[in-house]
């Protein structure tokens, strides 16, 4: 295990009768003043967090997993899936169901904004028991964290940025509190991300860690220092270059390729830090990396992911329970493009796993005696090093320089180099689709790019998308009664 699993004390949010989020209450003062009287408590409350963001209901599976990759068709549903899937994958948001995960989506995102609004009070409150450098790392993860939630909220429930920066979607807080908050323009929410952003970057440059490590994801107890072992897995934290690849993603959102791409070299430039996976790390079987671990910027832990896979991947469960590519090879021989060795393909798909197709194997555990010892296992990630490359071969205003860092992903995934830059961002588009599966930012990709139609394992072919249904709409709960 990368942490230990502690439940959130301080910040812990239980639903009132009311299912408006705002109605949700924080524990009460005394518990608080009880918890955060020694850093044992404050690094509880800090490991909660993270925790909750990476549990079946955020990161752990809803949102990289599952939900926003079968609205970017890449699971394979048919008529005898469950209801609610299908209606998801159509785009026909006003399904009850599909109304009940959008609006659970939207209160366990606030909820959790509340959760770092009251961390990062305590830090303030009773921070004095901290030594210096856990205080600001723990101020910093905070606002970083914030910066990280915000970013998906606006990236699911408003438009494209630079469709209407000053329209109103959605509520902004940076306290807590019971008074609900007015709607927020798009320009005023990123304001306030790129703010939380640079807080943690100014901070995190001189106190993390990450600074100074050769490797980022080292074997355990490498960077234990001193008294402070919860310091050794920065890469699940929100450490510095987490903060710089997010800066990236929200820069590239507003259509700022120029401060996306300096952020994004800040990053490449430390690359070794994050190394690329080789051979060697995905040729076992029973240990293989199939997550890339070692190129994580950020990553979420999540104790029950293998539940998720054996109730949503494994090749036991019935057709209709299933989520793959489909019946047939042709949806992931278009993905990979007919290359059978590309590192994300055959580790990553199965076809000796119970059925005639190939299944999803990814977020399958490791079956080696020793699987312990491995820092993958539970891991789900955040952002990983190749964003970063594909952002700035995206962002490069000449097209053989971002031909450059594509190619550098390329043959880190054992594919040829690519040899014209004329076709670049199609090329580039088509390994967002090879890189991102099981992690949901294809999604996030298409909308920005306003994708007319994308490629649908379901439909065997491509299937037209309204702009208009990138856009999650804003849960009845939120807006009735305000």
């Amino acid at each position: 295990m990368k942490k230990l699993i502690i439940p959130l004390l301080a910040i812990t949010i239980s639903l009132s009768g009311c299912n408006k989020w705002l109605n949700v209450k924080p524990e009460d003062k005394f518990i608080e003043e009880e918890v955060f009287q020694t850093p044992q408590g404050f690094k509880d409350a800090l490991n909660g967090l993270y925790l909750r963001l990476g549990s079946n209901n955020l990161y752990g599976n809803t949102l990289n997993l599952r939900n926003l990759d079968l609205l970017s068709q890449l699971y394979y549903i048919t008529g005898e899936h469950d209801q609610t899937l299908q209606q998801l994958i159509a785009y026909n948001y006003g399904d009850d169901k599909v109304k009940v995960l959008i609006d659970q989506i939207w209160t366990d995102m606030y909820v959790n904004v509340t959760n770092v609004n009251r961390f990062l009070e305590n830090v303030d409150q009773y921070g004095a028991v901290l030594d210096d450098q856990s205080r600001a790392l723990m101020n910093a993860e905070g606002h970083a964290l914030r910066a990280y939630l915000y970013f998906d909220l606006l990236r699911m429930f408003a438009p494209n940025y630079t469709k209407d920066p000053e329209a109103t979607y959605i509520p902004y807080y940076d306290k807590t509190g019971y008074e609900p908050a007015p709607y927020a323009t798009s320009s005023f929410v990123v304001s306030k991300i790129l703010d939380d952003l640079k807080i943690a970057e100014d901070i995190l440059k001189v106190q993390d860690p990450v600074m100074n490590m050769n490797v980022v994801d080292q074997t355990f107890g490498v960077y234990e220092i001193g008294d402070k072992p919860y310091l050794q897995f920065r890469n699940y934290h929100m450490n510095y270059f987490a903060v710089k690849g997010m800066q990236a993603r929200v820069h590239l959102y507003q259509g700022n390729k120029v401060k996306a791409l300096a952020a994004a070299k800040e990053v490449i430039a430390n690359q070794t830090k994050f190394p690329w996976i080789t051979s060697a790390g995905i040729s076992n079987k029973s240990t293989a990396n199939r997550v890339f671990s070692t190129e994580l910027l950020f990553a979420f832990e999540n104790q029950k992911l293998y539940n998720i896979f054996d109730s949503q991947f494994n090749g036991a469960l019935e057709d209709k329970a299933i989520l793959s590519a489909g019946p047939t090879p042709n949806f992931l021989k278009e993905i990979f493009e007919n290359w059978d060795n590309d590192y994300r393909n055959g580790n990553m798909w199965d076809q000796t796993a119970g059925k005639s197709y190939a299944v999803f194997i990814k977020y399958k555990d490791l079956t080696a005696n020793n699987k312990n010892q491995y820092n993958c296992r539970y891991t789900v990630p955040g952002m990983r090093i190749s964003e970063i490359y594909l952002i700035a071969a995206e962002c490069e205003e000449n097209a053989d320089q971002g031909l450059v860092y594509l190619n550098e992903l390329r043959q880190h995934r054992n594919c040829a180099v690519l040899s014209s830059s004329a076709d670049l961002s199609n090329s580039i588009m088509k390994e967002y689709r090879k890189e991102f599966y099981g992690e949901g930012q294809l999604w996030y990709y298409y909308k920005r790019t306003n994708t007319p139609s994308i490629l649908s394992a379901t439909a065997k072919g491509q299937k037209t998308i309204a702009l208009d249904q990138y856009t999650f709409p804003i849960p009845l709960s939120e807006t009735q009664p305000r």
